[in-house]
C-alpha cells in the first residue's frame, strides 16, 4: 500500500468483507441518528394513518386532556382547600404525610424551588430562575410538593391530578419532574430519610427489639426480600428479554430491600432488569458486603428467604420448613431441636419483610402501575424518590406495621404511665 504524506492509503476493497460490512453499518447508523435528531418529534399516536384521515373535529374530541377553561385556578383548587384546612386525616390520605411532616419537607423544598426553574436549557439542564423579568409563578412550592406526593398516592391517568391542582397536562408534567429531582436532592443526605447503614448503637437496639419478640434469634437485626415493579415492554426484542420474568410472565425491574424493626430501609438496590435473580441483585448492589461489614464488627445476622444464598455468607439465616435437620454436625437431639426453633423463629421474623413490601406498595400505589420503559434514568428517579419518602414517612408519621409490632411501647398512651393508671 503506497504512503501519502506519512499516512497509509487504505481502500474499502482491500479490507476484509466483515470489516467493510461493519464500517458500512456504522455509517448507516450515524446517518439515521443524525436524521432522527434533526427532525421534529411526532408522538406515535399522531403517526397512524387513521389519525391523518380524521377531520379537525375528530381530532379535537380525541384529545385526552382537560383544557384551562375547564379547570379552577391553582389558588382556588381543591388542593389549596385541603392544605389550608390543616386536617391531618385529609393530608395523610392525599399526600401520605401529616401537616407537621409536610411542613418539615416544605422547609427544605421551598428554597430550591424558588431558586431554579422547571424548564431546561438547550443541553437539558435545569437553569436558575431569573427573578428580574417575567410574571410571578402561579405555582407555589407547597403546590409543587403536594403534586409530587399526591402523584405517588394515586394510580392511572393524571387527569384526576389536573382537577385537584388546577393545572393543565403540560405544566403538571414539568412540575412533577421538577419536584422529583428536588426531593432526591434534599432527602438523599437527610438523617431522617437517607438510605444508609445505621450506627452500631442503633443496630444494637434493633437486635434487642427482635430478641424480645423472637427469643431464639439473639443476634439478628433485620430482614431482606425482593420486589418486582412492572414496566412497559421495550421496543427492542433483545432488550425486552432482559426485563421479562418467566415466573410472572411479564416485564419488570427487580429491587432488593432490607428492613429493620423501626420500619425503615437501611440498604437496597433497585432498577435491575427483571430477569435477574434476587441473590444476584443483592450481590451487584453490595448488600452482601454491607451486611458482612456489620457481621464482622458485631456478629449480628440477617434473616432471608430461600431466594438468597447462605452457603458463602455466614451472616445470613434462611427461613425454612419445620423439620429436624439432617446435618451431621448436629449429633444430639437437643442441638437439632434448637436448630428447629431457630428456623421457626426465622420464618416468623421474615414475615416482617412481607409487611415492609406491602407498606412500600400501600404508601405509594403508583408503584403498582406499569411504569414507562425509558433509558434516560427517569424510572430510577421515580423509585429513588419514593424510597426516600418511605423512610421519612416511617419516622415522622409512624404508619408502619413493622414499627407497630416491634416497637409496641411507642403505641402506648404515655399518660397511663405518668398517672400510674
Amino acid at each position: 500500500m503506497p504512503h501519502r504524506h506519512g499516512t497509509i492509503d487504505v481502500s474499502l476493497a482491500s479490507l476484509p468483507l466483515t470489516i467493510t460490512m461493519k464500517l458500512y453499518a456504522a455509517v448507516l447508523l450515524l446517518v439515521r441518528a443524525h436524521k432522527k435528531s434533526s427532525r421534529r418529534y411526532v408522538h406515535s399516536r399522531n403517526r397512524h394513518e387513521q389519525r391523518q384521515d380524521l377531520s379537525e373535529t375528530g381530532r379535537y374530541i380525541r384529545q385526552k386532556r382537560i383544557p384551562r377553561i375547564s379547570l379552577l385556578p391553582p389558588r382556588r383548587s381543591p388542593w389549596r382547600h385541603v392544605l389550608t384546612s390543616s386536617n391531618d386525616q385529609a393530608m395523610i390520605t392525599l399526600t401520605g404525610f401529616t401537616g407537621e411532616a409536610f411542613n418539615y419537607l416544605l422547609c427544605k423544598f421551598a428554597p430550591i424551588f424558588d431558586k431554579y426553574s422547571p424548564f431546561v436549557d438547550e443541553d437539558g439542564f435545569i437553569v436558575k430562575k431569573d427573578c428580574s423579568r417575567g410574571r410571578p409563578r402561579t405555582i407555589r412550592p407547597e403546590d409543587c410538593l403536594g403534586l409530587k406526593l399526591a402523584w405517588t398516592r394515586t394510580r392511572g391517568s393524571m387527569m384526576v391530578l389536573q382537577l385537584i391542582f388546577g393545572l393543565t397536562m403540560s405544566p403538571l408534567s414539568k412540575y412533577l419532574q421538577f419536584a422529583r429531582r428536588i426531593i432526591i436532592k434534599i432527602l438523599k443526605q437527610d438523617e431522617l430519610a437517607k438510605i444508609s447503614l445505621p450506627s452500631f448503637e442503633k443496630i444494637n437496639e434493633y437486635r434487642d427489639t427482635i430478641a424480645r419478640r423472637h427469643p431464639a434469634l439473639q443476634n439478628v437485626w433485620g430482614t431482606m426480600d425482593g420486589i418486582k415493579v412492572r414496566i412497559e415492554a421495550a421496543p427492542d426484542g433483545i432488550v425486552q428479554s432482559r426485563f421479562y420474568n418467566g415466573w410472572k410472565s411479564d416485564h419488570f425491574v427487580t429491587a432488593v430491600l432490607c428492613f429493620v424493626p423501626d420500619g425503615t430501609i437501611p440498604a437496597c438496590f433497585y432498577n435491575v432488569p427483571g430477569c435477574t435473580h434476587d441473590s444476584t441483585v443483592a450481590d451487584w448492589g453490595s448488600i452482601y458486603d454491607k451486611l458482612s461489614t456489620v457481621y464482622d464488627e458485631t456478629g449480628f445476622k440477617f434473616v432471608i428467604d430461600s431466594a438468597f444464598c447462605t452457603a458463602q455468607f455466614p451472616f445470613l439465616i434462611k427461613s425454612s420448613q419445620d423439620y429436624l435437620t439432617a446435618d451431621d454436625n448436629m449429633i444430639t437431639l437437643e442441638e437439632q431441636l434448637e436448630d428447629l426453633e431457630i428456623k421457626r423463629e426465622a420464618t416468623s421474623m421474615r414475615q416482617s419483610a412481607e409487611w415492609g413490601m406491602r407498606a412500600v406498595q400501600a404508601s405509594f400505589p403508583r408503584l403498582k402501575d406499569t411504569l414507562p420503559y425509558e433509558e434516560y434514568g427517569e424510572r430510577k428517579h421515580i423509585v429513588t424518590s419514593m424510597l426516600l419518602l418511605f423512610n421519612l414517612r416511617a419516622r415522622l408519621v409512624g404508619i408502619s406495621q413493622i414499627r407497630n409490632v416491634y416497637y409496641p411501647a411507642l403505641q402506648r398512651d404515655a399518660n397511663h404511665e405518668f398517672l400510674g393508671i
